[in-house]
């Protein structure tokens, strides 16, 4: 079933479709293998073929099933994010990683100036976003290569764009189990971001964020903010496995 479900969230982060010869390599996986998934998730509607010859894109089932996702996690989290924006007074957010991307699911700002970097739907770069490099750095190595294969884009003159300084970056985010950008892909923008653990031993795909001005956030202790919101990130956990049941 694992494998299902690495197949589909790698489909889900190119629009464009992904033929089988893209996944053996993204993925890792033999060439009979990747077929006989691709063959029965075709079969059950999830993904249907692409433009490009031997490609395959999301199928209308799954498109349904993760708008549906989408909008339960915004009801399920509203009540905890619009506190803790107005407690911290600042933008706050939840994201999920989707194959190798990250995308902004639901917000929570009293600063649309600031909101505006992480609309709902908004990409968040794996080398220059808080949440971003924090769910690239607790994935798998496979996965986490594959990520690594996206342009390492300059933002700003504080973008990480060298690979080892970055693999650097990801091992310090995994010892710490929190990242925090600073004017990476935004000047003058600070974020931290914890990830939402919903079961232990597995590695995070969705994460929470808090975000605002360089000059407000960063006068305040950084230990303060990130217990804070490592406290919320688990009472997101709470809401989103009701009755200790794990959400895939």
């Amino acid at each position: 079933m694992e494998r299902y479900v690495t197949v589909l969230e790698t489909v889900v982060s190119a629009p464009d479709g992904l033929t089988t010869r893209d996944l053996e390599t993204m993925l890792g996986l033999p060439k009979t293998t990747v077929n006989r998934l691709l063959s029965a998730l075709a079969a059950s509607d999830l993904l249907v073929s692409g433009k490009r010859r031997g490609s395959f894109i999301l199928g209308p089932r799954l498109s349904q099933i993760l708008q549906s996702d989408t909008a339960w996690i915004e009801l399920a989290s509203k009540r905890l994010l619009k506190s803790l924006a107005e407690e911290s007074g600042e933008t706050c957010f939840i994201v999920r990683l989707y194959g190798a991307t990250v995308r902004s699911l639901v917000m929570e700002s009293p600063d649309a100036s600031v909101g505006v970097y992480v609309t709902p739907g908004h990409i968040l770069p794996p080398h220059a976003t808080a949440t971003g490099k924090l769910l690239a750095a607790m994935q798998e190595p496979s996965l986490r290569e594959a990520i690594l294969q996206t342009e390492l884009k300059r933002l700003t003159p504080h973008t990480i764009v060298d690979r080892a300084e970055l693999e650097e970056e990801y091992h310090r985010i995994r010892v710490q189990g929190y990242a925090v950008e600073n004017g990476e892909q935004v000047r003058g923008l600070f974020t931290i971001a914890c990830p939402i653990v919903l079961m232990e031993g597995q590695a995070p795909i969705y994460a929470l964020g808090m975000t605002g001005p360089a000059e407000r956030m960063g006068s305040q202790p950084l230990s303060l903010l990130v217990t804070k919101l490592q406290q919320t990130a688990a009472e997101f956990a709470n809401v989103f496995t009701p009755n200790g049941k794990k959400r895939p």
